[in-house]
């Protein structure tokens, strides 16, 4: 596969999973790459973000590790196709708002357990500077 024929295949894998997030819940989805050079089998991760222009905040969905980005994106549909049949998964509330504001935003999350769902809340953000409540939503 040439690099071309690589570039495609991303890119149509990144629009697969916005469409699944839009089609979802209308989030806004962003594909955040990183590097590891001390791995030789999961060189590259990639944090799914959601962003909600309300808050004006992002939040991490879920995080995938692989060769390639063809291999994190390939990864992230599987458990974004599995995402909704996990019966390991809780749904989680969390009500929020940056120390000194007065707003008061409602995040929901899925996640093995109330510490997966707070760290996917406080996701490269300093957590002394949030105000945060986390509750367990009740099984349907």
């Amino acid at each position: 596969m040439n690099a071309y024929d690589k570039k495609l295949l991303q890119i149509s894998l990144q629009h697969k999973i916005v469409e699944m997030l839009k089609q979802d819940n209308g989030v806004s989805c962003h594909f955040d790459y990183h590097v590891n050079i001390m791995s030789d089998d999961e060189t590259i991760k990639l944090n799914l973000l959601t962003y909600n222009p309300n808050h004006e905040n992002y939040m991490l969905l879920h995080s995938s590790s692989g060769k390639s980005s063809i291999d994190c994106l390939k990864k992230m549909i599987l458990y974004l196709e599995e995402f909704y049949n996990k019966e390991y998964l809780y749904s989680f509330t969390i009500e929020w708002k940056k120390k000194g504001e007065t707003i008061t935003h409602t995040s929901y999350f899925r996640a093995k357990d109330e510490d997966g769902a707070k760290l996917k809340f406080l996701h490269e953000k300093n957590e002394s500077e949030y105000e945060y409540t986390i509750f367990k939503n009740p099984i349907s």
